[in-house]
């Protein structure tokens, strides 16, 4: 019997993918362990020397090592470099305007710039994005150049994209990320290159954008005609997809089409220069007859791209989609179709070259997976279909809901780790509008050229796709309001990612099959291990965790017990354009995959602690919401209680003595109030909770002043002992009195206040007291988020 043969992966054909993994890992290397420039440079060089030596052994001496050892030290290269290209990122110093901009918090400035970029908020407050030249501040001047955020909604006159303007105002500093799971919005105006916002006070000076031969004349241009063809309610969304200008869209708009799964398509980026660069594959063929003909059309084709790149503002995502579509359209060009999987690889080296950060952005692992896995799987799938479906007139209907299928199937977990929801409705979607956008999108394109000229004509031309937009319009608003249309999930395990690539890997190997069976145990040994390590989870003891979310001044804390009840401790604040309920605790509780909140408890009816409890009624199942029974006359207080009633939430108040059965392992004891009005004051009415878990205890305060710690320590005396004190009125003068703490003795007391905030808070008085207390005093003001844990024994705080 002849010896079985072992299945040997043919590297050498994926030149690029090698290539490209090995400089992901030196830019992850660097990520995790910050190595210093000159170690990268040093290794790097030493790597090239030995290289060096190899390729001249190889010539005088024969060995088949030498090839293989040459190949390993310049895949080390690649390694090294990867590192080094981060580490010379890393040098890149913050330029001194900015420095001391950073330094000049709520200081007046004065800039002059031009704006690039004009959006508005979710409550219709208007943005501009500014490339400043000029930058005067009280005793000093500088011509650095650099990019802010402005603030406009207070300034009367409307400038235009492109418009040269001069602003004063005032520095405000960008708020970084607070909570676990909240959008880090410094980290995004960062990837943006904004570091700088400024509110503006006094337009003092525009000068209108008269520059044609500058990209934001074009763009700004293509806008106006994009509002003469299409109407009010299609003009935002014909924005967004013909020149990537999402502003004007609605919060509850862009939700809307992420539910419907169709939110990629308000993204300009590889579908949409799909749709630019497929009239030229038609005419591919006719420059293979041409001598030079694929030369030629390769610069036609970087024309076409640089020039929609251009209209489109060169946003990172269409850079990304024309360098893919560059490659791709090479590859078809000079006959190397085959090598689309090499092709994309060496996009992405190019991308990650000029930008090594780009690695750890949500658009740049999205698109790369989703060509990757198109590349890998559809192979497979199509190979199944028999050859008389495929050239059906269905064929193609059906082939753009396997696509669907394929990249929700593949980029399922990224799609859970950053947005906490899976549309389901997705495949069914793209398959009625994907297609047509085809025709829809050059159409527009078209169109926008003709207005210019003959705007009746542009307009008639483009009716077929203001009805359409209309259409899908309609059907992503109904789609959306459907529950089944869209799913919450969440990943319990990072381990998950590498079950689910060694998953995709088997798929896209199912005609290998001793290559097949090899990822098969990749897949069945990854499943253990996360199984394994669910197992050994749910073996130690149960935990109870709280989280007292940063929600400025305000408290809002989330308890998770022991058997999965979630509890939550006031509702953050409120004001006209923002809440803690929609703005942190909702998306927590989604990105966390809690979809019922078992207990909601209101310590007293100032909007500082239910400012976001309207929303939360109205977004998420509550079983029941516990007050302290004192009412006050205010309309946040009125609407909540006809929100609960809407929505058949039982609201119930508390006194003291009474126990919460919410989970059999954890006592929540109500200490406060004590069922009489003492005076007019709701603070001193509080609803006081003691949550005690094993031998940990942890006491909520609310707002209570001293006259109830008084009353509280009359009644309990020693029972108020406690291992965690939430402490009382964001640690204001008239709380946290000295005998009160002396009966709580807390080892940890966590102070939820916002910095600079108006009331001065924490007063000097109380955080001296509570120091005598030889508390670990922790302010969500420093520490943003506080996370604690307990098993019942002893409390750890955990980092987030």
């Amino acid at each position: 019997m002849g010896q079985r043969s072992t299945y040997q992966f043919p590297f050498s054909r994926y030149p690029a993918v090698r290539i490209v993994l090995f400089l992901i890992a030196g830019i992850l290397l660097f990520y995790v362990y910050e190595p210093p420039l000159l170690l990268t440079e040093v290794i790097f060089g030493v790597l090239f020397v030995v290289l060096a030596f190899i390729e001249l052994s190889n010539k005088t001496t024969i060995s088949t090592y030498w090839p293989t050892l040459s190949g390993f030290i310049f895949l080390l290269m690649i390694l090294v470099f990867g590192a080094f290209r981060m580490a010379v990122d890393s040098k890149k110093g913050t330029s001194k305007t900015i420095q001391l901009i950073e330094l000049s918090n709520w200081e007046e400035i004065e800039v002059i710039g031009n704006i690039y970029s004009i959006s508005t908020t979710s409550t219709g407050k208007i943005r501009w994005d500014l490339a400043v030249t000029e930058t005067q501040f009280e005793s000093a001047s500088s011509s650095q150049k650099y990019k802010a955020r402005i603030l406009a909604d207070e300034v009367g006159a409307q400038p235009t994209l492109g418009d040269q303007v001069k602003i004063s105002g005032t520095i405000i500093p960008i708020s970084g990320k607070r909570n676990p799971h909240e959008f880090d919005y410094k980290a995004y105006l960062r990837s943006q290159g904004i570091s700088v916002q400024i509110k503006a006070e006094v337009l003092d000076e525009v000068i209108q954008n008269s520059e044609i031969l500058e990209w934001v004349w074009w763009r700004e241009k293509a806008l106006e005609i994009v509002e003469i063809n299409f109407n009010p309610e299609t003009a935002p969304i014909a924005k967004a997809l013909l020149v990537g200008y999402k502003q004007d869209l609605d919060s509850d708009s862009k939700l809307a089409f992420a539910r419907a799964g169709l939110s990629h398509i308000m993204a300009v980026s590889g579908l949409h220069v799909g749709f630019i660069v497929a009239p030229f594959w038609i005419i591919i063929p006719y420059f293979w007859t041409k001598r030079y003909g694929s030369m030629i059309g390769l610069i036609i084709l970087i024309i076409l791209l640089v020039c929609y790149a251009g209209i489109t503002g060169f946003s990172p995502s269409v850079m990304r989609a024309s360098v893919m579509a560059g490659f791709l359209s090479f590859g078809k060009l000079f006959h190397r179709v085959n090598d689309s999987i090499n092709l994309t690889a060496a996009a992405a080296i190019v991308l990650l070259v000029i930008d090594p950060s780009q690695i750890f952005e949500i658009g740049f692992q999205l698109s790369f997976a989703a060509v990757f896995i198109i590349l890998l799987i559809l192979p497979v799938i199509q190979n199944a279909l028999p050859y008389w479906v495929r050239v059906r007139w269905y064929g193609k209907p059906l082939m753009v809901i396997i696509v669907s299928l394929v990249v929700q199937f593949g980029l399922y977990p990224l799609q859970v780790h950053y947005f906490g929801e899976i549309s389901l409705i997705s495949p069914i979607a793209n398959a009625l509008f994907v297609p047509l956008l085809g025709l829809v999108v050059p159409l527009s394109l078209i169109a926008l050229f003709i207005t210019a000229v003959v705007p009746f004509a542009g307009f008639i031309i483009n009716y077929p796709s203001l009805l359409f937009l209309g259409w899908m319009n309609e059907f992503v608003t109904t789609a959306a309001s459907w529950e089944w249309a869209w799913t919450a999930a969440s990943l319990e395990n990072d381990l998950f990612f590498l079950f689910w690539l060694f998953l995709i890997f088997t798929v896209s190997a199912w005609k290998i099959a001793a290559l097949k069976w090899k990822l098969a145990i990749g897949v069945m040994a990854s499943l253990c291990v996360i199984v394994s390590i669910n197992v050994t989870e749910k073996l130690q003891p149960a935990k109870l965790t709280i989280t007292f979310f940063d929600v400025g001044q305000g408290d809002a804390a989330l308890i998770h017990t022991p058997t999965g009840k979630n509890v939550l401790v006031d509702a953050g604040v409120w004001s006209p354009s923002y809440n803690s309920g929609r703005s942190i605790i909702l998306p927590h509780l989604q990105a966390s995959g809690i979809e019922k909140v078992d207990a909601v408890f209101l310590s007293h009816p100032h909007a500082d602690h239910i400012g976001g409890i309207i929303d939360l009624i109205e977004e998420i199942p509550i079983g029941v919401i516990y007050n302290s029974g004192y009412e006050y006359d205010s309309n946040l207080y009125a609407s909540y209680i006809e929100a609960a009633r809407d929505n058949s939430v039982p609201v119930r108040s508390l006194q003291a003595g009474d126990t919460v059965g919410i989970d059999p392992a954890v006592l929540f004891l109500v200490m406060g109030p004590e069922g009489q009005k003492f005076n007019a004051d709701p603070n001193e009415h509080s609803l006081i909770l003691n949550v005690i878990y094993g031998e940990s205890e942890f006491l909520f305060t609310g707002d209570a002043g001293i006259h109830q710690e008084k009353r509280l320590t009359e009644i309990y005396g020693d029972l108020l002992d406690t291992d965690l004190l939430k402490v009382g009125h964001h640690g204001s003068r008239t709380s946290s009195g000295d005998i009160f703490l002396n009966y709580v003795t807390p080892e940890m007391a966590v102070i939820s206040l916002a910095e600079n905030n108006r009331f001065r808070h924490p007063h000097p008085e109380a955080v001296n007291r509570l120091r005598r207390s030889r508390a670990e005093l922790l302010f969500t003001s420093k520490e943003r988020a506080i996370i604690v844990e307990t098993n019942g024994r002893s409390i750890q705080r955990i980092d987030w």
